[in-house]
């Protein structure tokens, strides 16, 4: 049975890294968001006597869901978990990402027998099938997701993790929207909670001020943990370190001690259609 509090906040170079470009110094932080998805996660995998339910993520890119759902699994079910991320919404797609990630042998065969593999796989044990960008999927790639969750033998939890569209294609498919047990959307963040988890989020914020966060989400990032990754980046690229200890000298290209020149120079190379007026 696995319990529905979050585990202690791992540090930054403990296991895969999930971060946006592989941001150095950044940290998992449990948003509200994160915390719900955990419960969620927990309720899914030990429903039906721990045979596992489906639940979808759903909402904007860049507010988590990915990062929050895989960050979960690596505590959760950290061997039994199978992601997948399909770039052709077709079921051959599906098929051949399932058969592949289940360790079968050779390249998956025709249809019918390929998928009498991936049963026969998925009955062995029990699975956790998290697919990304959910949305992308079509008719009959959804509809074998419902046909291995709902096959006596599988002992399957399957969690769809999508966009804001990915919501309405599956209540448009009745059949498999009925046997979803959880839906959780995931909403920007909060002004509030910017100033309560951007400062925790990297070093680079530590110590700036309340109203300079603000600013810059108004301006840029706008509740968007992804916005807030490339500003980070390209700050911690130019050199803008709040913990600095000295001025740098004047002749070198970039400061080193955070200020907002600093910042509106990292955000003029980010794109105009997401910036707000200064």
């Amino acid at each position: 049975m696995t319990t529905d509090t979050p585990p202690a906040q791992r540090p930054p170079d403990n296991g895969p890294d999930y971060h946006y470009l592989g941001l150095k110094g950044a940290r998992a932080i449990y948003t509200k968001a994160s915390e719900e998805t955990y419960a969620n996660l927990v309720t899914t995998l030990n429903a039906h006597g721990g045979n596992g339910a489906i639940m979808c993520v759903h909402g904007g890119v860049g507010l988590g869901k990915t990062f929050a759902v895989n960050l979960h699994l690596d505590e959760l079910a950290p061997h039994t978990t199978l992601r997948i991320k399909l770039s052709s919404p077709r079921i051959q797609a599906l098929r051949s990402a399932l058969y592949k990630k289940l360790g079968l042998p050779g390249k998956a065969p025709a249809s019918t027998r390929s998928e009498e593999m991936i049963k026969e796989a998925l009955s062995a044990a029990p699975r956790v099938l998290v697919v990304d960008e959910a949305q992308w999927l079509d008719t009959r790639a959804f509809e074998f997701l419902r046909e291995l969750w709902d096959d006596e033998d599988t002992r399957l939890s399957i969690v769809l993790i999508g966009a804001e569209t990915c919501y309405q294609k599956i209540k448009n498919r009745p059949a498999l929207d009925s046997r979803i047990l959880i839906w959780q959307r995931y909403k920007p963040l909060a002004p509030a909670e910017v100033l309560a988890v951007i400062p925790q989020y990297h070093p680079i914020w530590t110590g700036v001020p309340s109203d300079d966060l603000l600013w810059i989400d108004d301006l840029a990032c706008h509740g968007n943990f992804r916005q807030w990754a490339k500003v980070t980046y390209l700050l911690q690229e130019a050199g803008g370190d709040p913990l600095a200890a000295a001025p740098q000298a004047a002749e070198a290209p970039h400061p080193t001690a955070y200020s907002r020149d600093l910042v509106r120079a990292v955000l003029s190379r980010l794109d105009p259609t997401q910036r707000h007026a200064d």
